[in-house]
């Protein structure tokens, strides 16, 4: 099958591209001219220079494509780029694959998309109504807008799923993404940690779900891929336990993260760097992102391993 997929040099891009092209597909990578390539070395590609705010080059991308996997996304910095690709990329990936009637378009969208829900004992199904309006998220509302153009696109006759993955960690090139948790744990003989919780998966395991949804998802359903649900405490009481560690674990309120976000953020954008606690961590920081992904264990036969796994490996991968 020849698939195009976006967004191939970032972490889940990146893994896409190595599943499809050891799965025997051909593989077509949109990709800007400075995008760095080294992750996909050794991959037999088909590069085509362009960006999916571009919809010319997103018109080049796609044709004569059988599949499309739009994995491309922003996900911090100025909310005009965010909104620039999040969205008017998506509108223009939607409907592009509709003019050029694409057998299947896989919009790889975000659980921010879906809102947060308020009791961590009731996780967020696909049908938890948004409740982020007004929130200032920038990125969980341009996820959210993305996803309304594709299902413009499919009240038009596109053929399109939308899964939703959670908080992915796993390996990206030479660094374990998600090791900052084992690291802090190392390091620190006073964890301090959010009072919040998020929704852990593997890589590997978002990757299984978007070719299972690829292959037999429904027109126009969406499909929440994630994990374990955990506490930010538990999170770093796991990894001590793992490390056998002796650690206290000491809560940081929401108004010290406030603080800090107040004070980092103007302080970083003078700086020209990404910092430490942003408006959105603190925001987050003490809500429980927790989600329900028994819709795609359901009809996807998703199984996404326990953390304990993805704690595991990131532990062999090396000194975090």
């Amino acid at each position: 099958m020849k698939v195009l997929i976006t967004g191939a040099t970032g972490f889940l891009g990146s893994h896409l591209v190595r599943r499809m092209v050891g799965d025997g597909h051909t593989v077509r990578i949109l990709t800007r001219p400075d995008s760095d390539l080294t992750i996909l070395n050794g991959l037999p590609v088909e590069r085509v220079i362009g960006d999916v705010s571009n919809f010319e080059t997103v018109k080049l991308a796609v044709r004569d494509q059988e599949s499309v996997i739009h994995a491309a996304a922003v996900v911090t910095g100025e909310s005009r780029r965010q909104y620039r690709v999040n969205v008017e990329g998506t509108r223009n990936v939607a409907k592009v694959c509709r003019e050029e009637g694409t057998a299947r378009l896989i919009h790889v969208s975000s659980v921010g998309a879906i809102g947060i829900p308020n009791d961590p004992l009731r996780p967020a199904s696909e049908r938890f109504k948004f409740n982020l309006d007004g929130s200032g998220l920038s990125y969980h509302l341009a996820k959210r807008q993305a996803e309304e153009e594709v299902m413009a696109e499919i009240a038009k006759g596109l053929n399109a799923v939308i899964v939703n993955p959670s908080s992915i960690k796993g390996p990206y090139g030479s660094y374990y993404r998600g090791a900052e948790i084992a690291r802090t744990v190392r390091r620190m003989p006073i964890v301090p940690y959010f009072l919040g919780g998020i929704c852990v998966v593997h890589v590997d395991d978002v990757v299984d779900g978007i070719v299972a949804a690829q292959a037999r998802g429904v027109s126009g359903e969406r499909y929440i891929l994630g994990g374990e649900n955990l506490s930010f405490k538990t999170l770093g009481q796991r990894a001590a336990k793992a490390m056998n560690l002796k650690r206290r674990f000491t809560p940081l309120p929401s108004i010290v993260t406030g603080l800090a976000a107040s004070v980092l953020e103007p302080l970083s954008r003078l700086q020209s760097r990404q910092p430490w606690i942003t408006y959105d961590t603190h925001y987050c920081a003490s809500r429980y992102q927790f989600y329900d992904s028994s819709k795609a264990c359901k009809e996807l036969a998703y199984a996404p391993r326990a953390f304990d796994a993805i704690l595991d490996e990131c532990l062999r991968f090396g000194n975090p």
